[in-house]
Parts: C-alpha cells; structure tokens; sequence
C-alpha cells in the first residue's frame, strides 16, 4: 500500500497557490491527489481523488443585503445562489437574446435563471425553491469562478 509524502503534498499546495491554480489533480505511483483552492483563495485540504458528481448551482445562505439591493422583508429568507463551477455565465439563452431573468422577478422550482458554459458544455442555473430575485450579481458574458455568487434571492 503507497504512502503519501505529506511535504511534498505541502509542496504541491504551496506551489498550486502560487500559481493560482483553482484545481490540480495527479496520480503516481497508485496514488490520487487532488488539490482544489477555496474561492477566498485558501487551499483545501488534500484529499485522495474521487468522483464527485458537480451539481449546477449550490445554494447557501447569502450574506447581509448591500446598499442598492432590493429590500427584503423582514422575516423572509435571504439566499445567494453561487457557481458550482467555473466558467462563463450567461442572463440570455442566445447573445442577443432577453435576458432569462430580471431583478424583482417572481420564480418557481425549476426556473431557469442563467446558463454556465464550462468545458463547451451549457449547464443551466434553475432556482431550487419559489422566489424574488433580489439581484443578478454577474453580467452576460462574464467569466466566473467556482463558489461566486451568481444571484440573490429571497424565498416566498
């Protein structure tokens, strides 16, 4: 059974860091090491690789609103839906195309809010619950990491 060299594990996260490397994944010798850099640019810890299946879009909840922002009642749950992945995030389903949402728009479950190009692949961004969203934090077009903050909603 292989052993990890905990330097040089150290190392390569020093050295990914450095580099900005959002993802550094090798294998030798039998063994999987996977190096993903935290969004706040904070390395996590190393782990040996497996397959995770990548959800679209995660949701968490959203820091205090800032100034600008739609108001939310009192009492309403305030959420941020970020990136699951990195890659281009698009408002409209063609370049010169509506926008698929806008701010103070009403959706259901399975709404389609935005597209995320990663890889040539189109995933779309669907709202997981009923909601207002409060604001669009990206623009058409934009590249956006991995955990970035994509819209702010507010549940109904």
């Amino acid at each position: 059974m292989a052993v990890f060299d905990m330097e040089r594990v150290t190392s390569l996260i020093a050295a990914a860091a450095q580099a900005q490397v959002d993802e550094l994944e090798l294998s030798e010798a039998g063994l999987d090491v996977r190096i993903v850099r935290r969004v706040d640019g904070s390395a996590a810890p190393a782990a040996p690789a497996a397959p995770v299946p990548e959800p679209v879009a995660a949701v968490s909840p959203a820091a205090p609103a800032q100034p600008g922002a739609v108001a939310a009642p009192a009492g309403a749950p305030v959420r941020t839906l970020k990136a699951a992945m990195a890659g281009n995030f698009y408002r409209a389903p063609t370049p010169d195309g509506a926008p698929l949402v806008e701010e103070g728009a009403s959706v259901e479950p399975g709404t389609v809010l935005g597209i995320l190009e990663s890889m040539k692949i189109m995933n779309e961004i669907e709202s997981e619950c009923r909601a207002r969203i409060l604001r669009v934090l990206c623009g058409n077009g934009e590249l956006v990491a991995a955990g970035q903050p994509l819209f702010e909603l507010q549940e109904c």
